[in-house]
């Protein structure tokens, strides 16, 4: 399989000025330059993604390989892997992260927009958050981290909804999905004659 490879030179103050089409990479994408590297789209390749500082997409990041990163990712739409991601930082997307193998960070895991997906385990050195769901086909944990700061705090697991998954180490808060707390909520309408019934969703 044909790889890509991007150095410093394909960067102007961090943000990517290459001539390559990153959206749609037939192939392998390493991001050889270390640091910060911002891309002003999304990154698509049908192989793995390699980084070796951190990397901010204004986009989505797919990959049907992995994903390795010596720093931490940031999406501003979706994270969705076939194959696993695994970070020496933290893992942030202000949309989904979904992985079909594991899903490994140093730091945190954040998906701001909604569900943590992953079919094998879910390891975050420090906390983890979903805005809805979770769903892990084996263990989570959370606040592995070796650092001696690292306290009770990081340890927090949060979600709307664990669905799946067992919580090996760290503290599960769940905090109920939109759709669940409107559950049992006693209403009233107003019929189109005037009239007005009470009711509660169900």
């Amino acid at each position: 399989m044909n790889t890509i490879k991007i150095t410093e030179k394909d960067f102007k103050n961090d943000i990517y000025c290459g001539k390559l089409d990153l959206t749609s990479i037939e192939g392998n994408l390493e991001i050889e330059k270390s640091g910060w590297c911002r891309f002003e789209s999304g990154i698509s390749a049908n192989g793995y993604i390699y980084a070796k500082g951190d990397i901010y997409v204004e986009g989505g990041i797919y990959a049907e390989g992995k994903i390795y990163a010596n720093g931490n990712i940031y999406a501003e739409g979706d994270i969705y892997v076939e194959g696993g991601i695994y970070v020496e930082g933290g893992i942030y997307a202000k949309g989904d992260i979904s992985a079909d193998g594991k899903i490994y960070a140093n730091g945190g895991i954040s998906a701001e927009g909604g569900i943590l997906k992953a079919l094998y385990g879910i390891t975050a050195g420090l906390k983890i958050f979903a805005k809805t769901k979770i769903e892990c086909g084996m263990r989570i944990f959370a606040g592995t981290a070796p650092w001696s700061w690292v306290g009770k705090e990081h340890r927090e697991i949060k979600c709307g909804k664990l669905v799946s998954g067992e919580i090996a180490y760290g503290d599960l808060i769940e905090t109920g999905l939109p759709n669940e707390e409107k559950v049992g909520k006693k209403v009233k309408i107003k019929l189109s004659g005037g009239e007005i019934v009470e009711g509660e969703i169900v």
